[in-house]
């Protein structure tokens, strides 16, 4: 199993159930302290989009550093279990919205527009590339899409609306960073 606690903010070390299946891979505490850290206070106030949540990490890190509303997005019910599991260990009962959509088809009709979208999908299916263009749709103006992908995978620089302004690699794993043009 692996353990996994919540990095900073109200619900700092808060330890969070993990996943017992291979299907869910949660992002190491690590590259999530450092991915929030790198943020700062951009997080504070946020409306946030968690696509392919898993466990609910990055929304509950959100959460925890000041984001005021998250959208958990994920196709697996063992997954939003887990999230449900999650926001009851840190007793968040508001400003949370929990669905149950495949994506990137699934992102059709979510009440945006988002300050900060999640997007830290299952390696090797191409689902990051696919899930950004529909996600811009989604942003704020002045938002921000962080996208994980892992070895082999690739993301343009660029697209019709977004920019990439950071990429950040902890081992095998790579952050994106992206604003609109």
């Amino acid at each position: 199993f692996v353990k996994m606690r919540i990095t900073a903010g109200k619900f700092r070390g808060l330890p969070l159930k993990a996943p017992r299946t291979q299907q869910i891979r949660p992002m190491m505490d690590k590259v999530r302290k450092s991915l929030f850290d790198s943020l700062g206070d951009e997080v504070v106030g946020a409306k946030v989009l968690d696509l392919f949540c898993g466990t609910g990490a990055l929304g509950l890190e959100a959460l925890s550093r000041g984001a005021t509303e998250v959208v958990f997005v994920d196709r697996s019910s063992e997954a939003l279990a887990l999230v449900r599991e999650n926001l009851k260990k840190a007793r968040v009962t508001e400003g949370v919205k929990l669905l149950k959509r495949h994506l990137p088809g699934g992102l059709e009709g979510l009440a945006g527009p988002f300050d900060l979208i999640f997007i830290t999908p299952p390696y090797g299916k191409g689902l990051a590339e696919k899930t950004l263009f529909p996600a811009a749709a989604l942003l704020a103006p002045e938002g921000l899409v962080v996208v994980e992908i892992g070895p082999g995978e690739t993301l343009p620089s660029e697209t019709s609306s977004l920019t990439r302004v950071k990429k950040k690699r902890y081992g095998q794993t790579e952050l994106h960073f992206y604003r609109r043009k």
